[in-house]
């Protein structure tokens, strides 16, 4: 046999583990985490069987829907280029109903595609709200959409007042861009050169790129672009750690904004709390901050909820006052009542006297949990429906998961697994789960419910645990009472505004400890007491008078 034959038939069989991360649109860890479960066969250093690989894609990652990224790279698929140059066909077409196309458009958008270039277009009703907020006497300003879709914010800028010429708009998807262009003719007569197929973030490295008086979008929420690429743009930018795209555009578009502008932003939830997006929104509170805005869940088929942000590019005044809508609502909050939160959290669904109570019980003598506990994760098995079962059998062990977990109680193991934890995806260290006593808490909740463990339980990832380090001044089962409790379960939701129970965010709870030098049991009612606050009627608290 030849030398080119020997590795043709060798490239037959075997794919690199890159190669299979890169075909499943799947990190490499993702793949090694299915070779160590079986799922693929590793037959060299970094190199699957094409068999296996083959047998995965259609059993396993079609049928068993092993995870999300995999099934949808799989089965929910179109092809793009025959989708372009069918639109592009209807674009041609004098009959064609242009207020309907762009909505037509993205619903031929396969799932897969629309999460991973992050594509939800805004309907027309949220554009508005945007408006509300901005200049009225905008005929002689600059306007601009760096994301713009098919053009539902140009075109409500356009109602609004805008004059056509001084719209500007950017997206990467020429039938959506070639779809704006002839939404604008038609609305107005003018033939437009400025809605342009580029992607925004590329065009800051332009020397002689136009900044505007207003910039408004709705930008890719967690798109998937190469690490490098994201690495570099951080750094340009100057984002710190908030890098994912829609933090990547929010800094973009401030570079191109010019001072006393405005800036609108659809963005994820994510954004407003959770801890990697801390660096955008410590430059946003930096900013003057007009309006905060919830919408609730407004994309089909898309569970995160959207909230929107209208920021002014000038120095954020002391005793500024924000305009907060949410759940058709209208509250207003000062904008320095966001600087003293965890992590500088936008919780803007807080009312001014919610938000006086976070700062009172800040204010209050504390700990918190950084640094003075271990934290473990419960199993992630990599596929339960494999390992878990419901009766006990020999070699098996009992396991708990998130709804076998209560405040007073935790139920009978509704799982069992197979003893040998080296099959499993992930594992906490043994010394964690075998600790003489440990909290345990589930990972997917709205409020705080721990369970003080004695008995060295082992549970799966809906479980997650702590122990405690031996100086800290409280005991374990003290601290649980402080954490069950009524007012920082209170706290956790207001702050956090979260469905899962993050260690970040547990880490930033205060953990009033003094309370026990003059109290040996612990009542919710002395608890407040202690702290000055007390509990109304709808859930919420108050600042004792």
């Amino acid at each position: 046999m030849n030398q080119q034959l020997l590795f043709r038939n060798i490239e037959e069989t075997y794919l690199s583990i890159n190669d299979v991360a890169s075909q499943l649109e799947v990190s490499t860890a993702s793949v090694r985490n299915w070779v160590k479960t079986g799922y693929l066969d590793q037959t060299g250093r970094g190199v699957i069987s094409r068999e296996s690989f083959e047998n995965f894609k259609t059993v396993v990652a079609g049928g068993e829907k092993l995870t999300a990224r995999a099934n949808k790279s799989l089965k929910d698929t179109h092809d793009h280029e025959q989708l372009q140059r069918q639109f592009d066909d209807l674009l041609k077409k004098e009959k064609t109903d242009l207020n309907n196309i762009g909505s037509q458009y993205e619903e031929s958008l396969s799932n897969a595609y629309r999460n991973k270039e992050g594509i939800y277009y805004t309907p027309i009703n949220i554009t508005e709200r945007f408006f509300q907020h901005l200049p009225e006497d905008n005929s002689r300003l600059s306007f601009c959409d760096p994301c713009c879709g098919s053009g539902n914010f140009i075109l409500t800028a356009i109602e609004n007042g805008f004059k056509p010429e001084n719209i500007y708009g950017y997206d990467i998807d020429p039938i959506a861009v070639e779809i704006t262009k002839r939404r604008i003719f038609k609305r107005t007569g003018y033939e437009t050169n400025k809605i342009i197929c580029m992607d925004f973030l590329k065009s800051m490295f332009d020397r002689d790129h136009i900044c505007f008086d207003i910039i408004v979008t709705n930008p890719p929420w967690g798109k998937k672009i190469k690490k490098e690429q994201k690495e570099m743009y951080a750094r340009l930018l100057r984002s710190g750690t908030s890098a994912d795209t829609s933090s990547l555009f929010f800094f973009s578009c401030l570079s191109r904004l010019k001072e006393n502008g405005y800036l609108g932003l659809l963005l994820q939830d994510a954004f407003f709390n959770v801890a990697s997006f801390e660096c955008a929104r410590k430059q946003t509170l930096s900013l003057n901050i007009i309006a905060l805005l919830d919408f609730g869940k407004p994309f089909k088929g898309l569970l995160t909820k959207a909230k929107g942000i209208i920021i002014r590019q000038q120095k954020a005044s002391n005793g500024g006052l924000i305009q907060c809508l949410v759940n058709q609502k209208s509250t207003v909050r000062l904008q320095n009542s966001f600087n003293k939160n965890p992590k500088s959290i936008l919780n803007f669904s807080c009312s001014s006297e919610e938000s006086e109570v976070i700062e009172h019980l800040y204010r209050r003598q504390h700990l918190t949990l950084f640094g003075k506990a271990k934290y473990g994760l419960g199993i992630v098995t990599g596929n339960n429906k494999k390992f878990c079962i419901k009766e006990k059998r020999d070699g098996y062990i009992p396991v708990y998961t998130g709804a076998d977990i209560h405040k007073e109680r935790i139920n009978n193991p509704s799982n069992y697994v197979p003893d040998d934890l080296s099959l499993y995806q992930q594992v906490a260290p043994k010394e964690l789960f075998m600790a003489r006593e440990k909290l345990i808490y589930r990972f997917i909740s709205s409020e705080l419910i721990f369970y003080h463990d004695t008995q060295q339980r082992i549970f799966l990832n809906s479980v997650n645990m702590l122990v405690l380090e031996n100086d800290f001044p409280i005991s374990t089962k003290l601290l649980n009472q402080i954490l069950n409790s009524k007012v920082l379960s209170w706290l956790f939701k207001s702050i956090f505004e979260t469905y899962k129970v993050l260690r970040s965010d547990i880490e930033s709870l205060p953990i009033h400890t003094k309370y026990f030098d003059i109290h040996s049991e612990f009542t919710d009612e002395s608890f407040l007491n202690y702290l000055g606050v007390e509990e109304l009627h709808n859930g919420t608290f108050r600042i004792k008078k």
